[in-house]
């Protein structure tokens, strides 16, 4: 899909795609959630607010870099970009104050596909192997289904509240309570989540535009190289988290990592890492990203305050 937008073929993705595949993810990364998991995840909560302050400090670096290399780019949209906040939500605050809204959404999209693109392939060149935490739940089969509905409920009125990411956000609650109380032990029947991957990938691939990339090639030059720096801060800082903190190098590395929160889970899913502690650091980053981000953009750009 990618590949076909850059050549300027008019491909689209299928009407609330994303949000279905999102849906099944959430689910899918809640049911690992047992009461173990859980408390596990807790014991970590002092490291996610190391991990949560060192995301801003990197955001703020990236953004003075941005601004060093593209003269002229003003400091909320180089601040909106360079936020791991997701790129509707960072949009929606720049269209408030007054920043680029297509340089946000151009970067923000960008980040999280490098980020996708680049990790798997990256632990893979350096010989990851799947880690103690791979899932061996049984799938739940047809009795999963039941569940699909009040979780897409809670999509649907998390999404009706403005919530951010409440396809994934809904489902993964309902299913994290059901595991983490006992009541459901199992994983979704095989082949959903290779589907959930199949349509946010299709999804992720179709918000790129031929023009829109070629029309700031300045900006995008600037962008690569902040996000270049920001990567390697980033897995330096999980290095040391993950001696500080005992954590498996691999686990530390997603948990740090500046791309979405659905992504990210999907990888760390599929390495075999302990997919709660993931959810844990880049759900609260992302929650802490969401409610700053703002009052923040009101302390370094001031300026462009509206009245």
């Amino acid at each position: 899909m990618l590949g076909g937008r850059l050549l300027g073929l008019p491909l689209a993705s299928i009407r609330h795609s994303r949000e279905l595949g999102q849906a099944i993810v959430g689910l899918a990364l809640g049911l690992t959630f047992s009461h173990d998991a859980l408390l596990r995840t807790v014991t970590l909560a002092p490291w996610i607010a190391v991990a949560v302050a060192f995301a801003f400090l990197l955001a703020w670096v990236a953004m003075q870099l941005l601004r060093r290399l593209c003269p002229g780019l003003d400091p909320l949209t180089a601040w909106l970009v360079a936020l791991p906040g997701g790129a509707s939500e960072m949009t929606a605050i720049g269209a408030r104050r007054g920043a680029r809204s297509e340089w946000i959404v151009l970067g923000q999209s960008l980040r999280v596909l490098i980020v996708v693109l680049l990790y798997p392939g990256a632990f893979a060149l350096f010989g990851h192997s799947a880690a103690p935490f791979a899932t061996t739940l049984a799938p739940l089969g047809s009795s999963a289904l039941p569940w699909l509905l009040p979780a897409l409920a809670l999509g649907a009125l998390l999404q009706w509240r403005r919530i951010p990411n409440p396809w994934f956000i809904g489902p993964l609650t309902i299913s994290l309570l059901l595991a983490s109380s006992g009541t459901v032990n199992g994983s979704l029947p095989g082949g959903w989540v290779e589907l959930a991957q199949l349509l946010i990938g299709i999804a992720l691939g179709v918000r790129f535009d031929r023009q829109q990339m070629l029309a700031a090639p300045r900006f995008l030059a600037a962008f690569l190289a902040s996000l270049a720096c920001l990567l390697l801060l980033a897995v330096g800082g999980a290095w040391l988290l993950a001696w500080l903190a005992g954590l498996p190098p691999a686990l530390a590395i997603l948990a740090l990592a500046p791309g979405g929160i659905t992504e990210m889970c999907l990888t760390a899913k599929a390495m075999g890492l302990d997919v709660p502690t993931i959810i844990g650091f880049q759900l609260c980053r992302l929650v802490m990203v969401l409610l700053l981000a703002e009052p923040l953009s009101r302390w370094l750009a001031p300026a462009q305050a509206r009245v």
